[in-house]
Formats: structure tokens, C-alpha cells, sequence
């Protein structure tokens, strides 16, 4: 230290702090790794514990692909799923597939499988054209107009029916990918018209086609190659109508149409009214009335009327001139002689008693009320009228009450479906029930025994069809074979069951307000009221001799007059040769027009006038199906087994060709619809015991 620094400083005092002993820790230390192990033996042995009581599930999803979301506690190993017992739900999803939510439950079964199907959404079809209005139809669907979007349109092949007038029409496939696709299908049509060249004489007629006016002749314009009608006019001379087609795309001519000079009229009336009127010997009407006659000729008219003498008149007319004929008749007295029987039967003429039996009435030429009435008969009042110039003759035949009930009950009523019945006394007609032994193509149930009807019945003149069918069950489709429509309105229905076509006949009975026929219970027929007049199918003896047993009582093999396997001629609706891509077996040389079943009413009738007898659909009838053996007495009024599992169908349909089956001895039988088997209905009159 130099000198100059050591000065004489006091020391200051600073503050003192001791230095802290260090702490000793006593705890033992635990290395992470020993944790980690212990909590890996842990989680294994909870892993173990559940393997251990999980059961293994296989999902097997339709598409496989789809994304599979499970609810709950669960192990994937690969395509296993491992549970513990209990409930649970998935949803399986996949992009163009509607969801799939699902609920399933694991119990103690081992390596269970579990079916999961995904729905595919509809697809769209997007219909686009150059043409407006285009008339398109799927799979038989109600009509739409196009260009349009069809929304909602289930995946797979579909039928369209394309057509616009003025264009052919169009039927094609279209197949739908679905999952929620928007396809195109652009529409392009071919013009069906070509042009045709009028001329008339006189020129100048107004040319009309259909209801349209096109100008004056000569003239060419536009037809269908389809068919089209038009018509000429001109004053002073007669309308001249007719139809005419042309090949698409080309120009023809007509040929020249020579018009008719028009007629004259006449208007005739007499003094009293009422007088039939003939022109030129040939009946025209009662007075007054106006008539068309031909011009330039001279035209005989009579008049008469019951009591007054023959006024006869000629006239000559122009053309489009209009005369009045007017007459004055002249009253006379005429006689008519009258049978009657039985010949005590008492005849009052005017209220005024004339007598009892036959004998000669000698009247005043005008009407008069004839009343011919015996004790036990029904009255009858006729309206007779003496001829002066005429000898008159009638015959009277009173009929029981029995007789009267019988013809007071009409030949034909109407269904609430608007189907006509014919009614049918068959006056104990017998009648063997079966086929002769011998016939060729005779079946093994087609045993002959002899049946007598007695009890009269109505029977529907043609088959049930699909549009009176759907009065009662309007979501009843008759469906289709390989795009050929069998559910068009005027077809028989078909796809029908036996039980179907009993319960329609029970609501016809309904309907009418007539008691049921058959007994129902839950949906299922459980008796028949044989007493009932209620609507009902036609048992297989009426069904029979309805078809093949005529008014002379002569039995038929085949619907056609001969027994000449095939037919001649087109008789009925039979398998023919254009059906031969549909059915195992058709008749060669044999068409009839229809592929499948045609409108109801087709072809025509039998001997007794009921349509389709032997053919178009097979048909339903009442009875259980079984092979009955009967020698002894002919059974009245059969109505088949008491029981069975099957009804008898009888006649042949479209689908059947063969000479066993057109045979209208043939039987077949079965309980579900089929899609050539139809039914009709029949009724009894009244009920037993009713006629007085």
C-alpha cells in the first residue's frame, strides 16, 4: 500500500449471514421404467380378462366395402370383431347406398356371423330431346311429358314407351345404375307423315283432315302414315268421307273424288199424327218427321195407321229443295180373331166384357186394350188394333204363376261393375260331367258322371277385368311376362286368387245389397250359404255345361264346330305362333293376333253367347278339386267336395295350345293366382223355395 492511500479510515461494520447446513433426504427413489412396467401389466391383464370373455362376430356386409361404426366396447382384429356379451348397434354406410342402422346382440355362441345388406338409392334419369311434348311411359307407368327429370327411378332395366303425334312411336330398355346417379337419355323420334294430293270434282270442296280444315281441292297436305281421316264439302252436294295413309317422307295422290249431287227433304206429316211412313216400299218413320230422298226421281209416299185407311202421295224433289207432304186419314172398322188358352180364359175389350175363349172381335180401326185373365193364370192386357184391309189373327197363351215368375225375371242384369250376366234355365238339363275314355287327349281326371241342373242361374257373359277387378282392390296388378303387359284395363285379371276372386264376389253381394255368398272369417272362407242369391263363382257343372253342351243338348269337344285338332279358322285366344319366344309349346299356323291374354269380349261367342269360353284365361270355379267316381243316378245341382286344398280350373288360356288342353273337357287346378287364370261370376236367381 503507498503512503498516500493509507489514511487512518474507520472499518464499517457489515451484515453477517451463515452459510445453511445441508438437508439429508431419507425417501427412496423410484425409477420410471418399474411404473411403466407395472402399468403394462396392468392393461394386459385387463386385456386378457376381456379377450377372455369376448366372443368373436363376423359382419358380412353386401357391398363389402362399406364402412362399418360399432356402438360400444369392441376389439377388430382383421374382419373379427370381439364382444362382451350384451346389446349393440352398428351403422354401416357406403357413398350411393341408403344407410343401414342395426341393432344385434352377442351372447355365448361362438364365431358369430351377421348378414348386412346395404339398399342401393334410385337413380334419376335426366330425358332430354329436341321435340317437346314427348309422351314417355316406365314399365307401363301413367304417362309423362318430356324433356323432363325423372327422380327416384329403382336401379336395374326398365321398359320405356316413347311417343308424340305426328311421330312413330318408340320402345326401348333403359338401364338404371342407381346409387343416386343422374343419367341422359336423349329421345330422338322419326316423322310419321308424308303428303297427299286431293282433287275432286267439282274443284274447289273444302278439304278437311280429321277436324281441321287444310283449304280447297286441288290440294296437297299433310297425312299420317298411320292413318288419317278427311272428308270433302261443297255446297250442293253430298259430305264424302274417308281414311288414307301415306309412307313417311314421300308424296302420293288420291285418287280423283267425283262428288254426289245432294239430296232433296221432305217433310211429312198427317191428320191424326203418328202414321207410319213408307218411301218407295221401304219404312221410314212416323209422323211427323223429315227426310233426306234423292233428287230428279219421282218418290212414292204411303201412310197408314191402325184404323185409318192407306193415304198414298208422289213427289218429285231438287236438289236441297225441301216439300211438305200433308194427309188426311180416313178412319175404318177391321176384325181380328183371338185364341186363346186355356179356351175358358174370360176377354173384356175397353173394360167391357166381350166373353170367355177364343172367338172374332169385330172393332173400330183403332187402338184398343185387350184384357184376357182366368183364376191361377196371370192376366195379360194387350193393346190391339183392327186393320180394315187386313186379315188379323191372335194367339194368347196365359202362363201359370210359376211360368209368369219365371218370365218376369230378367234375361240380363248388371253388376255393380258393370258386368252383364245371362240368365240360364237349364230345365233339368243331365249331362255327362267328364270325358269319354276314348277321346283323344282325354285326361286321367276327367272321370265321366252323369249331373241334371235344375236350379236356374246368371252367368257373366265375359271374364272379370283388370279395371272391374281394381273397383274393389285398385292395388291389384296383374304384372307382365318379358315386358308384355297383361294389366292393360280391358285384359282378365289374372294373378287372382281363388280366395281373392271369392272375396270380390262378396263385396259385389255387398254392393247390391244382397246377403254374401260365402262365409268369411279373418280373411279366410270358412262356409257357403247355399240359400244365399248372392254373387259367387260358377260351380264346375255349370261351368261345363254353359261351355260345351248347347240348347239341343249336344256336347262339344273344342270350342269350334268340328273335332279337328288345331282349329281352321281363329275361334279363340289360344298359345299361337307369336307366342313361341314366351312358351314351350304353341300351335303351328295358328295366330290369333294376341301374344298374352287379350280385352275380355274377344272373339266371338259360344252357342249360348258367352265370350271366351275356351280360351284367352283359364278360369276359377267353385269347387274343391278331386277325381269323383259316380255310377248310379245323375247328381242335381253337384257342388263338388266338401273340402280340399285345391279349386278346380277349367278352360283352356293364351298360354295353352295343345289338343288335350283345348278340349272343353279339361280340368286343372290350384289356389294362388296365375298369370292365365281368371275367373267370372255367376248367381242364383233366388232363393230356393221363392217361386210362388
Amino acid at each position: 500500500m503507498s503512503p498516500e492511500n493509507n489514511t487512518n479510515k474507520p472499518i464499517s461494520a457489515v451484515e453477517f449471514t451463515p452459510i445453511a447446513a445441508p438437508e439429508i433426504n431419507r425417501s427412496v427413489s423410484v425409477s420410471r421404467g418399474f411404473l411403466a412396467l407395472l402399468a403394462f401389466v396392468c392393461v394386459a391383464a385387463v386385456i386378457m380378462v376381456l379377450l377372455y370373455l369376448s366372443k368373436p362376430v363376423i359382419f358380412k356386409v353386401d357391398p363389402a366395402d362399406a364402412d362399418i361404426k360399432v356402438s360400444g366396447l369392441s376389439f377388430n382384429i382383421g374382419e373379427n370383431y370381439l364382444f362382451l356379451k350384451g346389446n349393440y348397434q352398428l351403422e354401416a354406410t357406403k357413398p350411393g347406398y341408403s344407410p343401414l342402422i342395426q341393432e344385434f346382440s352377442v351372447g355365448d355362441a361362438d364365431n358369430q356371423e351377421i348378414p348386412l345388406k346395404l339398399l342401393p338409392l334410385p337413380g334419376n334419369i335426366e330425358i332430354t330431346s329436341s321435340l317437346s311434348d314427348i309422351r314417355v311411359s316406365i314399365d307401363g307407368q301413367p304417362e309423362i311429358l318430356a324433356p323432363t327429370l325423372v327422380i327416384g327411378v329403382s336401379q336395374g332395366v326398365h321398359q320405356l314407351t316413347i311417343s308424340k303425334y305426328r311421330y312413330f312411336s318408340l320402345d326401348q330398355e333403359f338401364i338404371v345404375e342407381g346409387l343416386g346417379k343422374t343419367q341422359q337419355l336423349d329421345i330422338s323420334l322419326k316423322p310419321a307423315w308424308g303428303e297427299m294430293r286431293f282433287t275432286s270434282t267439282p274443284t274447289g270442296a273444302d278439304l278437311y283432315i280429321g277436324d281441321n280444315l287444310r283449304g280447297q281441292t286441288p290440294l296437297t297436305t299433310e297425312v299420317l302414315e298411320t292413318g288419317s281421316k278427311f272428308k270433302f264439302k261443297a255446297p250442293g252436294y253430298k259430305t264424302f268421307s274417308g281414311s288414307v295413309s301415306v309412307k313417311a317422307g314421300t308424296v302420293s295422290e288420291y285418287k280423283a273424288v267425283e262428288l254426289i249431287i245432294s239430296d232433296g227433304t221432305l217433310t211429312i206429316v198427317s191428320t191424326p199424327s203418328e202414321a207410319n211412313i213408307t218411301l218407295d216400299g221401304k219404312f221410314l218413320g212416323v209422323t211427323p218427321m223429315t227426310a233426306d230422298v234423292s233428287p230428279f226421281a219421282e218418290h212414292t209416299v204411303e201412310l197408314y195407321r191402325e184404323g185409318y185407311l192407306k193415304n198414298t202421295q208422289k213427289v218429285s224433289i231438287e236438289p236441297e229443295q225441301t216439300i211438305e207432304v200433308r194427309a188426311q186419314l180416313r178412319a175404318n172398322i177391321g176384325s181380328i180373331e183371338i185364341t186363346v188358352n186355356p179356351e175358358d180364359a174370360t176377354l173384356t175389350v175397353d173394360n167391357r166384357s166381350v166373353g170367355a175363349g177364343s172367338q172374332m172381335l169385330t172393332l173400330p180401326a183403332k187402338p184398343h186394350l185387350l184384357k184376357i185373365s182366368k183364376p191361377g193364370y196371370q192376366s195379360q192386357d194387350i193393346k190391339i188394333t183392327p186393320r180394315p184391309d187386313q186379315e188379323q189373327s191372335l194367339n194368347i197363351e196365359l202362363l201359370t204363376l210359376q211360368e209368369a215368375y219365371w218370365a218376369s225375371r230378367p234375361n240380363f242384369i248388371q253388376s255393380p261393375v258393370e258386368s252383364a250376366l245371362k240368365l240360364f234355365r237349364p230345365n233339368k238339363a243331365t249331362f255327362s260331367l267328364g270325358a269319354p275314355r276314348r277321346q283323344p287327349g282325354r285326361r286321367a281326371n276327367e272321370v265321366e258322371r252323369q249331373v241334371t241342373l235344375q236350379r236356374p242361374f246368371y252367368l257373366a257373359t265375359k271374364e272379370i277385368s283388370n279395371k272391374q277387378f281394381k273397383r274393389w282392390k285398385n292395388q291389384h296388378s296383374s304384372t307382365a311376362i318379358k315386358g308384355i303387359s297383361l294389366d292393360m284395363a280391358t285384359q282378365p285379371a289374372v294373378k287372382v286368387s281363388w280366395d281373392d276372386a271369392v272375396l270380390f264376389c262378396n263385396w259385389l253381394s255387398g254392393k247390391s245389397g244382397l246377403s254374401p255368398f260365402y262365409q268369411i272369417e279373418n280373411g279366410y272362407v270358412t262356409g257357403i250359404d247355399w240359400q244365399s242369391n248372392g254373387y259367387r263363382l260358377p260351380t264346375e257343372a255349370e261351368w261345363a255345361w254353359a261351355a260345351k253342351v248347347d240348347y239341343q243338348g249336344l256336347v262339344a269337344q273344342f270350342p269350334w264346330k268340328n273335332n279337328l285338332y288345331p282349329p281352321l279358322e281363329t275361334i279363340d285366344n289360344y298359345a299361337d305362333s307369336s307366342a313361341k319366344y314366351l312358351l314351350p309349346f304353341t300351335i303351328a299356323q295358328y295366330t290369333d293376333g294376341h301374344v298374352v291374354s287379350a280385352a275380355v269380349g274377344s272373339f266371338a261367342p259360344n252357342s249360348k253367347g258367352l265370350y271366351n269360353m275356351g280360351g284367352n284365361v283359364s278360369e276359377w270355379t267353385n269347387d274343391y278339386y278331386d277325381i269323383q267316381i259316380h255310377r248310379g243316378a245323375p247328381i242335381v245341382d253337384p257342388t263338388g267336395p266338401q273340402s280340399g286344398n285345391r279349386h278346380v280350373i277349367r278352360g283352356a288360356s293364351w298360354a295353352l295350345g295343345s289338343r288335350s288342353e283345348l278340349r272343353l273337357s279339361f280340368r286343372d287346378a290350384g289356389y294362388e293366382g296365375r298369370l292365365d287364370v281368371g275367373f267370372r261370376i255367376a248367381r242364383y236367381v233366388d232363393n230356393p223355395g221363392a217361386v210362388p
